[in-house]
């Protein structure tokens, strides 16, 4: 095998061709011995962080970890108070719907160990008047966290009447109380009373 040329002095910078191995400086493009076009050497690529390929978790923790060590105690709190909340403080009130008795603009306020819901019935059906023997009630179930449920009857009273008494169009308002700790959910729905009959139900048109 023969020996490389020498070396040419540093007045230049040169390089081996990678065709002959002959010496040639380094800014030609051509080689001058074989005519060899010389292509300028590929850098090695270096894989970001969120590059298709493998990540860099190092990199990764280096640029974010500092936040998330501080924002995650902060969200593990949030998430617990959260929690707490949804089992022991919130209360939900969910309306059964009706056609011709809505229950509507219900509102939930706590004044000390009592949870009082208020809200609104319309009369779309038939006439309720006062002195008869029917009457328009608002039935409100419950649902305590012990697993216990208990029933209240209400009867809505529209102004210049007597509870219960609701012609076609009108509205009435009512409110009805429990308490605040024990209660999970509120149920109401509403029905026409037979006060005759030993509050027989009948069911109003439209359900």
């Amino acid at each position: 095998m023969s020996d490389k040329p020498p070396q040419l002095p540093n007045e230049e910078e040169y390089t081996a061709c990678p065709y002959c191995t002959m010496q040639i400086p380094v800014e030609d493009q051509v080689c001058p011995h074989c005519q060899q076009e010389l292509l300028p050497p590929e850098r090695p690529k270096r894989l970001r962080p969120f590059s298709p390929g493998r990540p860099d978790l190092a990199a990764l923790w280096e640029r974010y970890g500092r936040w998330v060590k501080v924002a995650g105690p902060a969200l593990l709190a949030v998430l617990v108070l959260a929690i707490v909340y949804q089992k022991w403080v919130a209360h939900s009130v969910k309306v059964v719907p009706s056609a011709t008795l809505p229950i509507q603009q219900v509102e939930k306020e706590r004044k000390g160990d009592a949870l009082i819901i208020r809200g609104t019935v319309t009369n779309r059906g038939e006439h309720i008047p006062d002195l008869s023997l029917r009457s328009v009630a608002v039935v409100a179930e419950f649902v305590y966290r012990s697993g216990r449920r208990e029933k209240k009857t209400v009867f809505p009273k529209a102004q210049f009447r007597g509870e219960g008494a609701l012609l076609r169009g009108e509205t009435g308002s009512f409110e009805v109380a429990g308490p605040a700790k024990e209660i999970r959910e509120v149920i109401l729905r509403t029905e026409v009373v037979d006060l005759g009959m030993g509050r027989k139900l009948i069911r109003p048109r439209g359900r």
